[in-house]
């Protein structure tokens, strides 16, 4: 995906769908450059606040974000955030809510939480599991990346973080519309960028 030749910052954003992708690029990076484009698969470097930062697309499928997450790591990553959407299965969270998936970075955890407050986002720290994970009885936040993503943190030796919107909650039967998905995604991506100029 990236020419060996190429590193990337230290900081990298990762989201499974490009148009969001393009979305961070355009709104909240400055001094962008396209480092790699094709299909789902797009990488941005720039800056925030002068904080060097690149976000990364990578598709859908688990497979997709891992590949994209060992893809950043190889090239330079040392903290890297993904930004994406989960489901509830307790009426303790509603759609709209930020979750911050428990058991990532405690440093990117503290100054999520941080910068959160500063940001005027309420976030709720979860654990959450994999769709075919064993829900406890009182409900969970299900994600099918978080997991995965932590595993390969550890064992790359990188700080890593999944910073989550509900989008349904399998409880109330609501589901977030998807003109609504893309507007609450801005506001998590806004706290991820402020989180990295810390």
């Amino acid at each position: 995906m990236i020419n060996t030749s190429e590193s990337l910052p230290d900081r990298v954003i990762i989201t499974d769908d490009p148009l969001r992708a393009k979305m961070l690029n355009a709104h909240h990076l400055e001094y962008s450059t396209t480092v790699y484009e094709r299909g789902e698969s797009l990488i941005y470097s720039g800056g925030y606040n002068g904080v060097p930062i690149a976000v990364i697309s990578t598709g859908p499928g688990v497979d997709d974000v891992s590949a994209g997450f060992k893809e950043a790591v190889a090239h330079g990553a040392k903290e890297i955030i993904f930004i994406g959407a989960c489901v509830s299965s307790t009426d303790r969270h509603g759609i709209r809510d930020v979750i911050i998936a428990a058991g990532g970075s405690r440093s990117l955890s503290n100054r999520a939480i941080t910068a959160a407050a500063s940001f005027g986002i309420p976030v709720s720290t979860r654990t959450v599991l994999p769709p075919d994970g064993e829900i406890p009885g009182e409900g969970c936040i299900i994600d099918r990346h978080t997991g995965r993503l932590y595993e390969l943190a550890r064992e790359k030796g990188v700080e890593a973080l999944s910073i989550l919107t509900v989008t349904e909650n399998t409880v109330t039967g609501t589901t977030m519309e998807e003109h609504e998905v893309h507007s609450r995604f801005y506001a998590a991506s806004g706290l991820v960028f402020e989180l990295f100029a810390l």
